[in-house]
C-alpha cells in the first residue's frame, strides 16, 4: 500500500533493524522483503540501506551475536492477491500466488514448511522507536482512546493527496483538513476508512478515530489505513462497482465463490448502472455477498462486495434504488 511505499523510500533502516530483532528474538537466519515489482524506486533505497547494514553488521556474518543473518529482496511477479500471506509464500516457492487452506498457520507451518514471521512494514518500522523510546512513551502518542501512531494514506476528493504520520485516534474530518480540505470545496459525502476493500461510512461519520476498535464500532474497518474521500456530486454506485470490478479481475480463481461470484455480480451491476436492474437486484446481492463471505478461501473474496452492499446501506437514495426496477 502506498504508506508502505513511503515507509521503504524513508525510513527502509527502520524495517531492517526490525527483521535483525525480529531474527534475534525466533533464531531465524533468513529474512525476505517482499516487495511489488513497480516499486523500483524503493527497491533502490532499501538496497542501499541493506548495503550500509551489512557494512555495520547489522545484518551479514555472525551479525545476530555471531549467528549470520542474511536478508534478501524478492520481487514480486504481481498480483494484489500477493498481499495475502500464503499466496505470498507459494509466489517465493516458485508456485502460482494463491492462498492456502489455512490452517495451518505460516507460524507453524510457513515457507518452505518452516515456522515464518509475516509482518507488514509499518508493523516492522515501529519496532525500533517503541523499543528506544519505550511502550509506555508509544502508548502516549495515541488520541481518542487509542494508542500509538499511524501512517495513513489520504487520496480521493482532497486538495493535497498524500501519506500522513498522526496519532492513532486522529478523526477523519483532521486528516482531511490536513490534506488542504476538500478539492475544490465540495461537501464531504462519504469516505471508505481502510481502502477499497472497507465499507463506506457517510459523512455524519467523519468525526469516527481512525482507530481499529472505533472504526469496527462504526461498521467499517481501518484496513490497510488507506482513507479514500469521496465528495458530493460522485455517482457512489459506480464508484462501488469500480472496487467490485477490480477484486473481479484480481480474483486468483481458485475458489470457485470468489471466482464465479465476482463475474456475477459485475454483471448485474453493470445491467443496473445501464438501467436495467434486474428484478430482486438488491436480495440477489445481499445473498451473493453472504454466500462469498462465508465460503471463499481468503480476504479478497469475503470483502468483494462489501463495498456495494455499505454503499446500498449507507446511501440508500443515491444507491438503492436505482437496483430496483423503475425507482430510477
Amino acid at each position: 500500500t502506498f504508506k508502505d511505499r513511503v515507509i521503504l523510500a524513508d525510513l527502509p533502516h527502520l524495517v531492517l533493524e526490525a527483521m535483525a530483532i525480529a531474527a534475534w528474538v525466533v533464531g531465524a537466519r533468513e529474512g525476505i522483503v517482499y516487495l511489488r515489482h513497480e516499486y523500483a524506486a524503493e527497491r533502490e533505497a532499501l538496497q542501499s540501506a541493506l548495503d550500509e547494514a551489512t557494512r555495520l553488521g547489522v545484518v551479514g556474518r555472525g551479525a545476530l551475536d555471531g549467528r549470520d543473518f542474511h536478508v534478501r529482496l524478492f520481487v514480486s511477479p504481481g498480483g494484489y492477491i500477493l498481499g495475502e500471506e500464503t499466496a505470498l509464500l507459494e509466489a517465493l516457492e516458485d508456485r502460482r500466488g494463491e492462498p492456502r487452506l489455512k490452517p495451518p498457520f505460516p507460524t507453524t507451518h510457513g515457507l518452505r514448511g518452516c515456522p515464518t514471521v509475516i509482518n507488514n512494514v509499518e508493523t516492522l518500522a515501529a519496532v525500533p522507536v517503541i523499543l528506544e523510546r519505550g511502550a509506555e512513551w508509544w502508548r502516549r502518542q495515541g488520541r481518542n482512546g487509542a494508542a500509538g501512531l499511524k501512517f495513513i494514506a489520504v487520496s480521493g476528493d482532497v486538495a493535497r493527496p498524500g501519506v500522513h504520520c498522526v496519532p492513532m485516534g486522529t478523526t477523519v474530518a483532521e486528516l482531511i483538513e490536513r490534506c488542504g480540505g476538500m478539492a475544490g470545496g465540495v461537501a464531504l459525502a462519504g469516505f471508505m476508512p481502510g481502502g477499497v476493500s472497507s465499507n463506506f461510512l457517510p459523512a455524519a461519520r467523519a468525526d469516527v478515530p481512525m482507530d481499529f476498535a472505533a472504526l469496527q464500532r462504526a461498521g467499517s474497518m481501518l484496513g490497510s489505513g488507506a482513507l479514500i474521500v469521496v465528495g458530493a456530486g460522485r455517482d457512489l454506485l459506480a464508484l462501488a462497482v469500480n472496487a467490485l470490478r477490480f477484486f473481479r479481475n484480481e480474483s486468483c480463481g481458485k475458489c470457485v465463490p470468489c471466482r464465479v461470484g465476482t463475474h456475477q455480480a459485475v454483471t448485474l451491476l453493470d445491467e443496473a448502472l445501464a438501467g436495467r436492474p434486474a428484478a430482486g437486484l438488491p436480495a440477489r446481492l445481499a445473498e451473493l455477498g453472504a454466500t462469498l463471505g462465508q465460503t471463499s478461501i481468503c480476504g479478497l473474496g469475503q470483502v468483494a462486495l462489501q463495498p456495494v452492499l455499505s454503499a446500498m446501506a449507507q446511501f440508500p437514495d443515491q444507491v438503492a434504488t436505482r437496483l430496483v426496477p423503475g425507482k430510477r
